[in-house]
Order: C-alpha cells, then structure tokens, then sequence
C-alpha cells in the first residue's frame, strides 16, 4: 500500500501507555515525525531509556482539554488515539466511560476543527458475555452497558458518524482498531522486575486458539501481540488507502495481516 512517509507528523494520545508507546516506537522507528501529548510533557521514566522515545516530541497536554494541545495539532497528518482504562471496582463507571470514550473524543473533535484529515482510534473487541468489561449490574437499575464497552462504543461511533460522516464538505478518513487480549512485553516501571512478559502465557494461548475452529464471538478474544496493533495504527495514519473513508480493523485482521510469526520478535 502506497504511502508518502517524509515529514509525515502525528500526533499520539496516550503514548505512555502499553499499546501507545508501541505505536510511538513503530511510527519513530518508520522515520516519521511523532508527538506524544501527556499530562507531564515529557517521557515517562520507563520509557526514557528507551532509544526511540529522543527521537519523539513529548508535549504536555490534557486529552480533554483542546486547549492545551490544538495547536501543536495544527497541520498533523493524522491524530491517533490511544487512551483508556480497564474497569477496576474501584472506579466508577461514568470515570470508565469517560476514560474510555470521551478521551478519545475530545481528540478527534479538535482534529476535525483544525483541519486533520486522518484519525485513528484504539478501540477494542468487546464481547457481550463478559462481566465487567460487556455488561454490568446496578442496584435498582438492573443489567446495563458496562463503562468499559459504552465508552469504547462512544469513541467508534465520533470517529465513524461525526469525524467522517459529520461534514460533507470535507473528505476525512478514520481507523478504528479492535484489538481483543493484547500480548508483548509490559514496561512498569523501573528494576529487574519492571518487563511484564504477557506473550509468555498469551503467546502460547493465541497459537492455540489460531488452531481451533471457533466461533466469532470467541475468536475476537484471541490474543494479539501489541506490535501487529502498533504497524496497523501507524498504517492507518499514513496509507493511502485508508485515507477518506471509514473503517474497522478486526482482532482478526490484526493478528492475520500485521503479524509476525512469534519467533522473530
């Protein structure tokens, strides 16, 4: 797929984070101009180690406050979202529906007001049966939505009904990726012990479940290793053929299309 990678600038959102900083390090090590906008504005101590993370513009920033970053958006090629957070008890669910969709949102409706053509979501497959994280429960108001779902949904329907389906006028195109477990190495901070290696038990999982014949539904829960998520990001923010037009990205296409055989990484 062709693509024009000089002087390409993206703008990332949650690029602290496991899957973020992937597809920092994926855009950076493609050569392209990368900013990070995080709260601090500057390089998460476990990340500053980390060869590629000199070579991105860390900007300090609020995801939900435009303000703060619209413009240093102003003339990106693409914007990508990658912001979230898994729904521990402890939150509330209208802190995990916020945290989950209207980060992302509020992104995506600034990068349509100043001009940005190409958004790319992180979003997730999130199957319906799974407490928590499909559904949940409230006293009195019985079987809902979980915050975890409802706000994946919020961030997929902006990017598909208003980032490109908003303004006729304009021709703007809009990934959103539906990862389902996501596997690699997690860096929690600092010491021996800061490298969580997810692939261990996920890799041996998602060889498995490539090899049976399973339903959709549980199909989508295959693991998927964080680098095919951070190369199918970066292709949607710089290839030409998702540039004006909407579309999704399964776990499948994911794991079948931006992979690479375990044993090379």
């Amino acid at each position: 797929m062709a693509s024009s990678n000089a002087a390409k600038r993206l703008m990332i959102f949650g690029g602290t984070g496991f899957v973020g900083s992937a597809i920092a390090r994926e855009a950076a090590r493609r050569g392209l101009l990368v900013q990070c906008v995080t709260r601090g504005g500057d390089a998460p101590a476990h990340l500053r180690s980390e060869p590629w993370a000199s070579r991105v513009t860390w900007l300090r920033g609020d995801a939900l406050d435009p303000g703060t970053y619209a413009e240093h958006m102003r003339g990106a090629d693409a914007v990508i979202t990658s912001v979230g957070r898994l729904p521990f008890p402890h939150l509330t669910r209208d802190v995990i529906v916020r945290d989950n969709g209207e980060t992302n949102v509020a992104p995506a409706r600034c990068a349509a007001e100043v001009g940005v053509d190409r958004l790319v979501v992180i979003g997730a497959s999130v199957p319906k049966m799974i407490p928590g994280v499909g559904w949940g429960f409230a006293p009195g108001g019985g079987i809902h939505d979980a915050g975890y779902a409802a706000g994946k949904a919020m961030a997929e329907a902006h990017a598909r009904d208003e980032f490109v389906g908003g303004d006729a006028a304009r021709r703007r195109g809009a990934a959103v990726l539906k990862p389902g477990p996501i596997s690699g190495t997690r860096i929690v901070g600092s010491g021996p012990l800061a490298r969580v290696p997810l692939w261990a038990a996920l890799g041996p999982l998602a060889s498995v479940m490539r090899a049976l014949p399973l339903p959709d539904a549980v199909a989508q829960m295959t693991p998927v290793h964080v680098d095919n998520v951070a190369r199918a990001a970066v292709a949607a923010a710089t290839e030409d053929s998702f540039a004006g037009a909407y579309c999704t990205i399964s776990n499948a296409e994911l794991i079948e299309r931006f992979g690479l055989d375990e044993s090379s990484r």
